[in-house]
């Protein structure tokens, strides 16, 4: 029985990037994204354009001692990214990434293990709340530059490196 499980569990993964080209969209979002609960998906994702909704569900996402997922936008190419219930772990530089003048929302997540739980720089505006910084290397959160906009609500951080959050970090 434990052999079947481990047979269906390896069949059922998926790299991040997979469920992206597969979802369609939904509501304000141009990509709607919803992961199976209880799934572990891999990899990272790059965006750089668009209104972005990824609803783990409790999922895991494995960076695999990779880049992260991250965001960036400009005037000509708007980028927002709103997440949600997900566990982001093993990022080599960062669990999610803003830049330019991208947008998003992070909600109920875990970003642990990572270089940086979240990295902003630029001009980018993000909303962090109900969210855990947890065992990251460097910072829970590192704000680059004099620009960025970081709200953050009623979240856990311990066990980060040198600072659980940090603004206009070296780099």
């Amino acid at each position: 029985m434990i052999y079947l499980l481990i047979i269906l569990s390896l069949s059922f993964t998926m790299t991040l990037q997979q469920a992206y080209d597969e979802a369609s969209s939904l509501y304000d979002y141009d990509k709607y994204i919803i992961l199976e609960s209880d799934s572990i998906y891999y990899g990272g994702l790059g965006l750089y354009e668009g209104n972005i909704f990824i609803d783990c569900k409790g999922a895991v996402i494995d960076l695999q001692s990779q880049g992260g997922i991250w965001a960036y936008g400009d005037e000509n190419y708007p980028c927002n990214l709103d997440i949600q219930y997900c566990s982001i772990i093993n990022g080599a530089y960062y669990g999610l990434s803003f830049g330019g003048s991208s947008t998003g929302n992070v909600k109920n997540c875990n970003l642990i293990n990572n270089d940086m739980g979240i990295k902003l720089y630029d001009y980018s505006e993000i909303n962090i709340s109900n969210t855990n910084f947890i065992n990251n290397i460097t910072y829970g959160v590192g704000i680059y530059t004099e620009h960025p906009i970081c709200n953050i609500s009623h979240c856990n951080s311990w066990g980060n490196g040198e600072y659980d959050f940090m603004e206009n970090c070296p780099g």
